[in-house]
């Protein structure tokens, strides 16, 4: 008797068990709207931080407009772009910035570095891209001495069904 009682619950602990694990599983994926407005943030952000130290900066705030992308026909996604000029390029460090800016995306929860310039070998030219993937962002940084623009922000959204 007494072990049919510790067996039934045993299987009421695992039962709870994997229905917890189950429930634990990949977080639920953004909606377009939410990693719109998150992307517009985070890319706002970096821009206010080197905005001043360039000229001719233009940015494309994620607008509704499609780009050509990558996605399929029946999907759409979003994207961020700043470019501007080193407003003194004599005393600018393509590394230093790319480095300073991937630094404040790793503060807002970016990380995984797919490429950097330790695989470029470049000293003229930073490039990162880190990825944030509880929103689902991806950010390519560059900065580079030479052609013009010197600095690219481009972020975007993974690709969403798009809706009728």
């Amino acid at each position: 008797m007494r072990l049919g009682a510790s067996s039934r619950a045993a299987a009421a602990v695992l039962a709870c068990f994997a229905v917890l694990v189950g429930c634990a599983g990949e977080p639920q994926r953004p909606t377009l709207a939410d990693a719109t407005r998150q992307l517009v943030s985070d890319g706002d952000a970096l821009v206010s931080e080197i905005g001043p130290d360039l000229t001719g900066l233009t940015k494309e705030r994620a607008t509704q407009s499609d780009r050509k992308a990558t996605c399929l026909k029946d999907e759409e996604q979003r994207y961020y772009i700043a470019k501007g000029n080193f407003a003194n390029p004599t005393a600018e460090d393509a590394l230093s910035l790319v480095g300073l800016l991937k630094g404040k995306l790793i503060a807002r929860g970016y990380y995984s570095e797919v490429v950097d310039n330790l695989d470029l070998w470049e000293d003229n030219l930073g490039v990162a891209v880190v990825v944030n993937p509880k929103v689902r962002l991806t950010f390519i940084l560059l900065a580079r001495m030479e052609p013009a623009p010197n600095v690219m922000i481009v972020g975007k959204t993974e690709c969403y069904p798009r809706r009728s």
